[in-house]
């Protein structure tokens, strides 16, 4: 029995050391992860700002081509042309992402209220 209660206060006292260990390389982890993290961000800002520059890049290209679809069949609309109902819901689904998503609105909103609705 005496031998039993030896066994487990060794255990329990290796398994305190192990804690402590483990508990010790975490605190020390956090310094040094934070450092790491800045550097990497540090070295990825140029990278991130080129990134934004091409979204926007990206966004006014798109915004411009909704532009022209939609000048092109307010145009049509206005001048009689006939437009099956494929091209009128594709026409409204551009239209919604032109002004929903993109936040346009301009001349083509009123072209759409008047020659299109």
């Amino acid at each position: 029995m005496e031998r039993l209660s030896v066994i487990i206060i060794s255990l329990a006292t290796l398994l305190n050391a192990i804690l402590a260990i483990v508990n010790f390389i975490q605190r020390a982890k956090k310094p040094v992860d934070a450092a790491i993290d800045n550097k990497f961000t540090k070295a990825l800002e140029p990278i991130n700002k080129k990134l934004d520059n091409v979204n926007a890049d990206i966004k006014r290209l798109d915004k411009n081509q909704c532009m022209n679809y939609l000048v092109e069949f307010i145009e049509d609309s206005k001048n009689g042309i006939p437009k099956d109902d494929i091209q009128k819901k594709r026409a409204s689904e551009v239209f919604d992402h032109y002004t929903l998503d993109l936040h346009g609105n301009s001349y083509i909103h009123d072209g759409w209220n008047k020659y299109v609705k």
